[in-house]
């Protein structure tokens, strides 16, 4: 840090410096966002301007508290102080301390690139030697109580902070977390995904990552930043930390683009092939699907694509339906080595098809999806096909041959483009010949501990007991083991992928660590929520009674806000009116038990019993739609029906002899329903 000669003529207390530092990185406007304190001289000096103070007086404010004691003792001691301990009321005071150890960690000078403590040690005005700073170690304590303050004590309502250890630099990766993004990089990361057409439904692998960022990011990320993405070391930590930190931005974007030039925002998704294998008859069918993080709409999309409209209907788990024209799109007669995009004629959706000359397909079942389909990421140890461009032939062939298992081009004579050649893998084992020319190909390296399912209370890690999420870890040697709350963890599903134990306690912050020994290389917190109420002060938007969004609060107007209805009295619900009903199409309503089958238009739907399934009749398939007050009211009872006629129609619609009924694919525990009805239609 260069020295300022600047002599301040006012000053801060310490107090006043940790209020001003804890606003600007923990408020109203970062709500269920992401906070990390990037702290730098030029923001320190932004946020003393208004008292003609600058980053020198900071750093001298905070040496003249700590006295004789170190820094990290009495930053520790602020935490401890019994006012705060047990109140915890206002932001935490050590924030401050916290904001001058992220500042060691951008100091410049004559310093290694991993050297932290030398930086320390001079920005407080000591000799700049190594050797850990006394107490340091310590410091965890401070970072894991703000990650509680933030997630817990505050419910996310100023940020969310997490306390990630950066790489295997245990002590000082959390201040240096901080530090290897600024806010501009951050806000430019999304537009740098949907330009490289990076989406986490198929996460790529960190190298296939890295190279993309490269290549669309120039534009927007810093020579520090690149170079350190270009650096070919795989054991450099920053580099690592760096990826990391980028993936992690990557998982929690939801495709949401901000076009701060146009004052709109724009959702951004990706076009993944899909194919049904016919290998007797030795063909292939390509059609393309979109995929999202973010919510489908509910009436489906329409995309352009060279002045011509498609369409497509949510699938489920991130999915859309085949893309149809009239019918669907035959992918092979487009050019799969070059990028294009479809769009939306409002310009708020827009999919993009990203150029390869590789293309990697998985079976499609753990997907709920048919044949085979496009994914981001090379799979270690399983089975897989791959499309190969002729131009890539030579050395796919040669590490098929040498590096993976149960190699063979597959003799298609109908469905690929040409100049494409088609491939099945039983598994690959290396990654060595191929990662470097093409890095589609790598494997992933990292490890990598995240949330899956599960539904969520908010933007941060809050979710209903009723409805947990799983733990997925991802560890390229298995040597990492999975602890909850101290507890081991059992992979019961072979596949990584871990449930919460059932009694694990509600209304309290749990803790998740992966463990590699003793030592702690990942580690997240999440909180179960028992019940909840609707909060009905805060100051923000609603629907009046002419359907007008308006902020202006009148107690005796009818309001509408999310959920939270106010001053109308509902009718009685009709399940007509939210089922995808066009003219005078028929749709059978099903009980819960033996003979409850009621046929619109046919039949009155002002029924003595509440059906638990709609099923809306189509010309080729029938679709089957939960419309049940709860999953556990809606539990099959097989009573005894008096009626045959309408046993026996409810007993034939629920065997589906013809297969004509599709079932739910968008929850597995609705779809797992429905097979328990079928299953109990057998049985009456």
């Amino acid at each position: 840090m260069k020295t300022l000669s600047y002599t301040a003529k006012n000053t801060r207390s310490y107090s006043e410096w940790n209020e001003i530092i804890a606003q600007h990185f923990f408020n109203p406007e970062m709500s269920g966002r992401n906070v990390y304190l990037y702290v730098t001289e030029d923001l320190i000096n932004s946020l003393g301007i208004s008292k003609g103070v600058t980053c020198q007086d900071f750093i001298q404010t905070v040496k003249n508290v700590i006295g004789l004691s170190s820094i990290c003792q009495q930053a520790l001691r602020s935490m401890q102080n019994p006012v705060w301990r047990y109140q915890r009321q206002g932001y935490p005071p050590y924030i401050g301390y916290l904001a001058l150890f992220v500042l060691a960690a951008g100091t410049e000078g004559d310093f290694s690139s991993k050297a932290y403590y030398p930086r320390l040690r001079e920005l407080l005005g000591e000799k700049p030697t190594s050797g850990k700073y006394p107490d340091f170690d310590e410091m965890q304590k401070l970072w894991r109580d703000l990650e509680k303050w933030a997630n817990v004590d505050k419910s996310d309502k100023l940020g969310i902070f997490n306390a990630n250890i950066t790489g295997r630099l245990v002590h000082v990766g959390i201040p240096i977390a901080q530090t290897l993004l600024t806010e501009k990089e951050l806000k430019a990361l999304p537009i740098i995904f949907a330009e490289a057409g990076l989406e986490t439904i198929s996460l790529p692998s960190e190298r296939h990552i890295t190279s993309l960022l490269v290549r669309y990011g120039r534009s927007y990320l810093r020579t520090r930043t690149l170079q350190l993405l270009e650096e070919t070391s795989e054991g450099n930590e920053l580099r690592q930390a760096l990826i990391e930190r980028i993936v992690d931005e990557l998982c929690n974007w939801d495709g949401t683009t901000e076009l701060q030039s146009e004052g709109r925002t724009q959702i951004y998704g990706v076009l993944r092939l899909c194919c049904k294998l016919d290998l007797t008859a030795k063909r292939a069918s390509f059609t393309l699907r979109c995929t999202t993080k973010h919510d489908f709409p509910e009436d489906g999309l329409i995309l352009n694509f060279n002045n011509d409209f498609y369409s497509c209907d949510e699938h489920g788990n991130g999915w859309s339906s085949p893309i149809l024209n009239g019918r669907n799109i035959d992918a092979s007669m487009l050019d799969w080595r070059y990028a294009f995009q479809m769009e939306s004629p409002d310009n708020k959706w827009r999919f993009k098809f990203p150029n390869s000359h590789i293309r990697i397909f998985v079976e499609g079942r753990s997907l709920s999806l048919p044949g085979i389909v496009e994914v981001g990421r090379l799979p270690k140890g399983s089975p897989f096909f791959l499309a190969v461009h002729q131009e890539c032939r030579t050395l796919l062939e040669r590490w098929g041959t040498s590096s993976c298992e149960g190699f063979e081009r597959l003799h298609i004579v109908k469905g690929l483009p040409n100049g494409w050649y088609l491939f099945k893998v039983t598994a690959a084992h290396s990654d060595e010949i191929v990662k470097s020319e093409y890095p589609i190909l790598s494997f992933s390296t990292s490890i990598r501990l995240s949330l899956e399912g599960g539904l969520r209370l908010g933007n941060g890690n809050w979710f209903f007991r009723f409805a947990p999420p799983k733990l997925v870890l991802q560890c390229s040697d298995g040597t990492a083991k999975l602890y909850c709350n101290g507890r081991l963890l059992e992979d019961t599903s072979g596949q990584s992928i871990y449930e919460l134990p059932p009694d694990i306690p509600v209304d309290t912050n749990i803790k998740i660590e992966a463990r590699n020994g003793d030592n702690v290389i990942k580690r997240l917190s999440l909180l179960l929520v028992e019940d909840f109420s609707l909060v009905s002060s805060i100051k923000t938007s609603y629907i009046d009674r002419f359907g007008l969004v308006t902020t202006t609060k009148d107690e005796h107007s009818p309001e509408v806000r999310g959920a939270l209805v106010k001053g109308v009295d509902c009718p009685t619900f009709n399940f007509n009116t939210l089922l995808p009903i066009q003219g005078k199409q028929r749709v059978v309503f099903l009980g819960k038990e033996p003979g409850q089958v009621a046929i619109y238009p046919e039949e009155s739907i002002l029924i003595d019993w509440y059906p638990v399934w709609a099923i809306a009749k189509g010309s080729l398939f029938d679709r089957a739609m939960f419309c049940g007050t709860s999953l556990k009211e809606s539990e099959l009872k097989l009573s005894p029906c008096k009626d045959r006629k309408k046993l026996d129609s409810w007993k034939k619609i629920l065997l589906d002899n013809h297969k004509r009924t599709l079932p739910p694919l968008s929850d597995i525990r609705l779809k797992n329903l429905w097979v328990e009805f079928q299953k109990g239609a057998k049985r009456v």
